[in-house]
């Protein structure tokens, strides 16, 4: 019996000591890295990052995890235009901690360090920049401003312990008005420029018929010139040659008639 009691002591005391073992194992997974928190010393400890893996502390110690990885912010922001016009736009940053300063963005900032510092200036800075533009110009310079916002918001976030990696214009929501307007507008150009086109093809009709003109016009009168009176009188003795030829026709020349040309009658003919 006090065999079994004394196993049973040493079976308590042994999950015991494992049980305190692991409860004091910090397990950081992979795309985090850590910081520890010293509650009872001096703090945050700020000459160590821990990265991914299994990390043992004290009991009176605890891990500040963050992750570390680059992530995207998207945010839907209204703005007003240079010609004083209101919309809206979706534009995100993508950034996260830097690394070796995981532990002064802790104490300076804190884990929440996108909604209490990031946040804010990201929106001060995109209405700033799209302040400058007016409405009609947003889709044509949306990368000139994707790279001001960037800048600008670099510069905001310059020893913010923070990695900002880029911004994107993601969509502008234009009003029910101005897109039929747009509509329109494309719709009048496209009839524009489609009158443009059949007015080209007509012009170019209407000079092949112009040439073509011109051309019977030089053949005509490449013929009259032809037409001469002697070439008129010899082509009128072929006729007749050919006539008298005929053993049943019987026909009359007059040797000139009053175009000066000789006259054919049948003798046969009513």
């Amino acid at each position: 019996m006090k065999t079994q009691i004394k196993n049973g002591l040493y079976q308590i005391f042994f999950f015991t000591v494992i049980s305190l073992l692991f409860s004091q194992c910090a397990v950081i997974s992979p795309g985090y890295n850590g910081v520890i928190n010293r509650a009872w010393g001096d703090g945050i400890k700020k000459d160590k990052v821990y990265e991914d893996g299994l990390t043992w502390l004290a009991p009176w110690n605890g891990m500040i995890k963050v992750n570390v990885q680059y992530q995207s912010y998207r945010e839907r922001i209204a703005i007003l235009t240079s010609d004083e016009l209101h919309t809206y736009i979706d534009v995100s940053a993508i950034l996260r901690p830097k690394r070796e300063e995981l532990p002064n963005l802790i104490l300076d900032i804190g884990e929440d360090f996108y909604e209490r510092v990031v946040r804010p200036e990201f929106f001060s800075v995109t209405r700033s920049v799209m302040s400058q533009y007016d409405y009609s110009s947003l889709s044509a310079k949306s990368k000139e401003m994707e790279k001001k916002i960037y800048e600008g918001l670099k510069l905001r976030l310059a020893g913010k312990h923070i990695d900002l990696n880029g911004v994107t214009l993601d969509h502008i929501m234009y009003s029910k008005a101005v897109t039929d307007a747009t509509d329109r507008k494309l719709s009048t150009k496209q009839e524009i420029e489609q009158k443009g086109f059949e007015m080209e093809i007509a012009e170019k009709e209407s000079e092949i018929q112009r040439i073509k003109a011109k051309g019977q016009r030089d053949a005509q009168q490449i013929i009259d010139q032809g037409l001469t009176q002697r070439y008129l009188q010899f082509k009128s003795l072929e006729v007749q040659d050919k006539l008298s030829e005929s053993e049943n026709a019987k026909f009359f020349f007059v040797p000139v008639g009053g175009d000066g040309l000789p006259v054919i009658i049948d003798a046969d003919g009513d």
